[in-house]
């Protein structure tokens, strides 16, 4: 027998017996302690006070100092069986228990050893332990639950977790005594800590990496260890030994909003980190990172939340290096009241022109909008009101009374109906504009075949609207066109009575009033020929 085999069977011999002091638990007393109840409370069936008085060399059970170290052989403990709740959802997940078929997870529901848990893609849910401490399960993920065990009342747990696809995050609670242990296996590595907080992520069977963020996590690969302090990372292909620690991409600068985000599809952005292929951005709602509204990577330095429920949430970002190893976390807490959403606007858009003095607002319906709010100021801060209606109902409203030309600013806000008022659109600039003067029309002129008419020209960029009709109502007009120059020269048309009008459109698309409507009168010149050519046959035929 080898030397090392003879020293690792006195190894085993020396756990086994009662003097292996290495995987003791101390116990320290209290004034209302005594040997049998502690040995009731914390032996299994079978170990009797006197084995725990003859461990100890305790001379008086009678009399036991309060402070005193007892030493518990953790052999010796009563082990039960551990369960994990899953204490957060978002989106859906499946678990499968030893002898029973796949059913939905459920927020309060509890696993035990053996349990498989899968998450589909943009879900997560967080499971809690024995000793409080938590793992958070990302989308399209695969957990086994290999091992829950707890030792007792001692606050010792022994989670072991296998990783078998995706990523999860874990808090650990400090482990006390030599039983407590928490560890994470992958196809490719196996990441054990006794309190800290990493992440684990497992690409299937081709390599894991993991991530500490806090503490110490001892990562084994193909018999090699190797130690990953705070702020470092490792990657472990499969099959091999794991590569070599390296840090961690620093936390980048992310500009959190101060103020309430009354916004959807608001603009999240970060400074960029030198170093970082992507990002991986992560929205949880609430006051802890326990389940996910958002989890997705992104390759620039920002990204637009989605349209997210009115609350309290966290965000946090981190930059992602050339060999996945995922950084260390910038986070922020922010608040979110965006709702009910003001109505998309109809008039007067933003930067347009409105003519005459009491102009019409207009907006659309929102089916989950009671009434609206409504304002119009002087100024893009609204300290100085000229106009409001706090509850509005339907799609529009005028100014109470006339304006002098000028700029002014309005703005509309949604009210649901439970009363809350959501956030006010944006300031709406327009100006307020007199009305392009109708046009006056100048004498038409025609030489043969063509007809010229012409009109007062208006300003630079304005262009003009020309109909000629037979009938003065403009029902159906023979001509009507739109041109950039107070000028038309076309066809003659046919002869007898027209009638012309013509309108200014602005640079704006605001059509000015129509022109006084002008009448023509264009001769029959071939009636002229054939009335001349018929006299002169008439006189003819009387000589």
């Amino acid at each position: 027998m080898s030397v090392r085999c003879l020293l690792a069977c006195a190894l085993m011999l020396m756990a086994a017996t009662p003097g292996a002091r290495a995987t003791d638990w101390i116990y320290h007393l209290r004034p209302t302690d005594n040997i049998w109840t502690l040995s009731r409370s914390y032996l299994k069936p079978g170990v009797s006070w006197q084995q725990l008085q003859a461990y100890n060399h305790i001379a008086d059970p009678y009399h036991l100092a309060p402070g005193t170290r007892l030493r518990l052989p953790v052999a010796w403990l009563i082990v039960q069986p551990a369960r994990a709740k899953v204490v957060a959802l978002i989106g859906h997940a499946q678990a499968t228990e030893p002898g029973r078929p796949a059913q939905p997870v459920r927020m309060g529901m509890s696993f035990g050893i053996d349990t498989q848990l899968s998450t589909d893609a943009g879900a997560s849910l967080t499971l809690q332990f024995a000793d409080g401490s938590r793992t958070l399960l990302l989308g399209d993920s695969r957990l086994s639950l290999d091992r829950l065990s707890a030792y007792g009342r001692t606050g010792m747990v022994d989670t072991r977790l296998r990783l078998q696809r995706g990523r999860i995050s874990n808090e650990v609670m400090h482990q006390n005594g030599m039983a407590a242990h928490f560890s994470v296996a992958t196809p490719s590595s196996i990441s054990s800590v006794r309190g800290t907080h990493f992440r684990v992520a497992a690409d299937g069977s081709r390599q894991a990496r993991t991530e500490v963020l806090r503490g110490h996590v001892d990562v084994g690969g193909d018999r090699r260890h190797v130690m990953v302090n705070t702020g470092r990372g490792v990657v472990v292909a499969a099959g091999r030994r794991p590569g070599r620690v390296q840090p961690l991409l620093d936390p980048p600068s992310l500009h959190c909003p101060q103020a309430p985000i009354t916004r959807t599809a608001y603009p999240l952005t970060w400074d960029a980190l030198r170093g970082a292929a992507d990002y991986r951005v992560q929205v949880a709602p609430g006051t802890r990172f326990e389940a996910l509204v958002v989890d997705r990577t992104v390759a620039a330095a920002g990204a637009n939340l989605p349209d997210l429920p009115d609350g309290s949430y966290l965000i946090r970002v981190h930059g992602i290096d050339a060999r996945q190893l995922e950084g260390e976390d910038a986070s922020c807490a922010v608040t979110i009241s965006a709702h009910p959403q003001p109505p998309a606007i109809m008039a007067p858009q933003a930067g347009s022109k409105v003519h005459g003095t009491r102009p019409a607002f207009r907006w659309t319906e929102s089916t989950v909008a009671a009434s609206y709010a409504w304002q119009l100021a002087s100024d893009a801060d609204f300290a100085h009101l000229l106009d409001q209606h706090p509850t509005l109902t339907g799609d529009g409203v005028r100014a109470a009374r006339a304006l002098p030309y000028g700029r002014y600013y309005w703005r509309i806000a949604s009210r649901d109906r439970a009363g809350k008022l959501g956030p006010y659109s944006d300031p709406l600039p327009f100006e307020l504009v007199p009305a392009p003067p109708a046009p006056a029309l100048a004498a038409p002129s025609h030489t043969g075949k063509q007809l010229k008419l012409g009109w007062q020209a208006g300003l630079p960029g304005q262009r003009y609207r020309i109909q000629l009709a037979r009938a003065s109502g403009f029902g159906h007009p023979w001509l009507d066109r739109i041109v950039a120059q107070p000028l038309l020269e076309i066809g003659k048309p046919g002869h007898g009575v027209w009638y012309m009008r013509v309108r200014t459109i602005d640079t704006d698309g605001y059509a000015g009033p129509w022109s006084p409507t002008q009448k023509i009168k264009l001769p029959c010149l071939a009636c002229r020929i054939a009335a001349v050519g018929g006299g002169a046959a008439l006189l003819w035929l009387l000589l």
